[in-house]
Order: C-alpha cells, then structure tokens, then sequence
C-alpha cells in the first residue's frame, strides 16, 4: 500500500471515530437535557429501568422514554439520511454546494404535504408518499438544469429561488384556514419536537432503504466521475447508476422531510467535513458522512433546547443559524478561486 494511500485510511479511520464519539456524546446530551432539570445519574436510571415504569420517579420515566428518546433517534436517522442525501446531491449534480434543503428539494416535499393537507390528506403514510412525490419533481427540475450549466452558482440561485417560492407556497396554503395550519405547523419549520413513532417509523425505513440504494450506486458513481467513456469500459452503465443516485437522494431527503420538516445545511456542511478526511470516494465517505449528520442534526437539537430556555428553538433554526455562514464563506472562496470553506 503507497503512503498517500495508508495516509488517506488513517485519515479515514480518524473522522469515522470522530463521528461515532459525537453520535454518543450527542445521544448522551439528548437523553440528559430538556426543559425538565435533569441529572445525568436519574436521567439513565430511568433510561435503564425501561419504558414500562420500572423507574422511582414515573414522570421522570415518561419524560425520557416518551419524549428524549424519540427525538433522539429521529435526529439521528433523518441527520444521517440528509447527510447522505447531500453527499449524492453534489455528485450528481457536479455543484459542491448542492444540498437537498438549499436547492430546494426538501421544500418541495413540504409543498406537496401542504397541498394534500389542503385537500384533507391526512394520513401519515399518505403525507410521506407525497413528501416524495414534491421531493423527486424538485429533484428532476434540479437535475435539468444541472445538466445545462457547470456554473455551481447558477445551480445555488435557481434552488434558492424554488425553495423562497415553495416555502411561500407551502405557507400561504397553510394560512387559508386554521385546522390545516394546525396540520402543517410541522412541515413549516424543520423540528424533532412532538413527533410520534409513526414519524420515526417513516424515517427509519427511508434512511434503510436510501442507504441500501446508496450503497449500490457508490462504486458506480466513483467510476462515472472519472468519466462516461472510463464507466462504461469498465462495465457501469452511466444511465441506470444517476437513476440510483437520483433515487438515493429523493428518498433520503423525502423521507426525512415528512419526519420532521424542511432542514437544510446538514446535507451541505457533513459530505464538505468528511470528504476533507476521506477523499471524494462516495464508497469511503458513505458510512462517515451519516454519522456526521447524525452526529450534527443531534447536537444542534440539544444546543436548541439550552440557547432559549424555558422555551426551545427548532433544530432547522439552529442549523441555518450555524450554517449560512459558512455557505456564505464557501461560496466567497470559491469565487476567489480557492476550495470551500470545508473543502
């Protein structure tokens, strides 16, 4: 094995352990902290006494098995599935900057849920094939004019523009009468907060079957972007691995979406942190990067629910607060021709 080469697995090794070490430090913070008072030592014994009340103080029980937990493991799978989902956005689309929620994929997930709240949809598996439905039409508009330009802000422009025009869509519908505000209050800003397994259940089996489908067009897509000729002399088929790909990123995104709302930046800043470790190998970088989304979406929750106490600041808020900036810086050093912020 060639020094680079030994120099990249060390690299590799280093941010999967980072990863994992923020994974538990986050599931840790996320089952200690919350609006009630907690101490680590009560938190766990009723974490370790089990849901069925086996705990001495019952509220405290209710409180961690009924709400912490919850919301901690939906952070993780949807932050690991936008994470993902950002990591094949950009390399279909050829755009560092492409992230399902600021090109406008996620937006348009809660688009088609408004619409179909608007229309008396309401069932939580109904609402989540129409979170996808919005996210593969954004993702073929996105896909369009990604083919057109190699211009990274083009591309940034057009997705901003559909996601202001989406949310204000979504928001407008939202507005036109009580009961449906009630019924899209969750899908207008991105939140773990009152969520019941049924969510937890749709992005759980979204970030299984995303990865899985992930997993299969990796290596192809490794191999297409070394170009269409080199792919197909060594036996990939450049249409079937971008409909995978393509694939790959509406379910993650869209699944994610109808769990808990439109969240951007994971997708963007998570691929930027794990590629400076392991390289552009989609292959290398698919298991690091979900573990830095979750990683990231997990303790920008918990950093929620300190900032404003007694009350608590959405995830999604959290993350465009941290993130925009650092968007901001990527793209002024792009421009100066220099790499990204993360890059």
């Amino acid at each position: 094995m060639s020094a680079p080469v030994r120099g990249r697995s060390r690299r590799a090794t280093v941010i999967l352990v980072v990863a994992v070490a923020g994974v538990l430090a986050g599931c840790v913070l996320s089952i200690v902290v919350g609006a009630r008072p907690t101490s680590p030592v009560d938190a766990f014994s009723a974490l370790f006494a089990g849901p069925d009340g086996g705990a001495a103080d019952s509220d405290l029980s209710q409180v961690v098995w009924q709400l912490r937990v919850p919301r901690t493991l939906l952070a993780l799978a949807a932050g690991a599935a936008l994470a993902v989902s950002g990591a094949f956005a950009q390399a279909w689309t050829r755009n560092p900057l492409a992230d399902p929620g600021i090109i406008g994929i996620t937006a348009g997930a809660a688009f088609a849920v408004a619409v179909g709240t608007t229309l008396g949809v309401v069932a939580l598996g109904s609402q989540a094939l129409l979170a996808l439905a919005g996210a593969g039409a954004v993702a073929l508009v996105v896909l369009a004019v990604s083919r057109r330009t190699s211009d990274p802000l083009t591309l940034l422009l057009v997705g901003f523009g559909m996601a202001a025009a989406l949310h204000a869509a979504t928001t407008l519908l939202a507005l036109q009468d009580s009961s449906v505000l009630d019924g899209m209050r969750q899908w207008i800003v991105g939140s773990t907060v009152g969520r019941d397994g049924g969510d937890l259940a749709i992005a759980a089996v979204g970030l299984a079957v995303g990865l899985l489908i992930a997993a299969v067009a990796a290596r192809p897509m490794d191999l297409l972007a070394m170009g269409e000729s080199t792919a197909v002399g060594l036996g990939g088929s450049p249409h079937t691995t971008r409909t995978l790909t393509a694939l790959a990123v509406v379910i993650l995104a869209g699944s994610a979406t109808a769990a808990v709302g439109p969240i951007a930046f994971v997708g963007f800043a998570a691929p930027h942190i794990v590629r400076r470790f392991t390289g552009p190998s989609l292959s290398r970088m698919l298991i690091p990067t979900a573990l830095a989304g979750a990683a990231i979406t997990l303790i920008a929750d918990v950093l929620g629910r300190v900032v404003a106490r007694p009350g608590e600041v959405e995830v999604s808020v959290v993350l465009a607060v941290i993130g925009a900036p650092l968007l901001i810086l990527s793209v002024a050093r792009m421009r100066r021709g220099r790499p990204g912020a993360f890059a």
